[in-house]
């Protein structure tokens, strides 16, 4: 009796996505979504975990691998998780670089605990107060929040549309947070 060894699943969709099937490759993400979260929040550490959404260093870890996937090399069922756990580190680096350059803990944006028509109405009420406080902002301070924290933007890539380094594009992030800070 002849037995069939099953390819692993991460590489009949990896072969698929590099084929450019577009629903494989959203499979293949979603497969290692849970285990890549976890391994964000396992990572951040209580300091940083204060600043930064574990959902922000993911989807920026999946930017990065959206924009390398063509370059990833699959060599084992265990490389693709291990090579977005190497970008989350990068993400997670940056993200200690960042704050730790600043000395100063940047503003949070508010947030509720999203149960009950209360917290709705808070929430509501909380956006409305960003909004308003966003629009009172220099149009720099402005698109530079918007590109990094509601389109989710990396330094580097909001610097390119913003014709600036991504250090200036750092620097004008803490300003405008530490602006909003005062606005809100």
């Amino acid at each position: 009796m002849k037995v069939m060894r099953m390819e692993p699943a991460t590489h009949v969709l990896w072969k698929k996505a590099r084929a450019g099937d577009r629903a494989a490759y959203d499979q293949l993400f979603a497969l290692h979504l849970d285990r890549a979260l976890f391994f964000v929040r396992a990572r951040l550490g209580p300091v940083l975990r204060t600043k930064v959404d574990s959902m922000d260093i993911l989807q920026d870890a999946y930017l990065v691998a959206h924009r390398d996937f063509a370059r990833f090399e699959y060599t084992d069922e265990g490389a693709f998780l291990r090579w977005l756990c190497r970008l989350i580190e990068n993400r997670i680096r940056d993200g200690n670089d960042y704050f730790a350059a600043l000395k100063r803990q940047p503003v949070a944006l508010p947030r509720s605990d999203p149960t009950g028509p209360s917290s709705l109405l808070d929430r509501a009420d909380h956006r409305q107060k960003i909004a308003e406080a966003l629009d009172r902002l220099s149009e720099d301070h402005r698109q530079v929040l918007l590109l990094r924290y509601f389109e989710g933007l990396s330094a580097e890539e909001a610097g390119q549309l913003m014709h600036r380094s991504a250090g200036a594009i750092r620097n004008l992030t803490a300003r405008a947070l530490a602006e909003l800070g005062k606005l809100l």
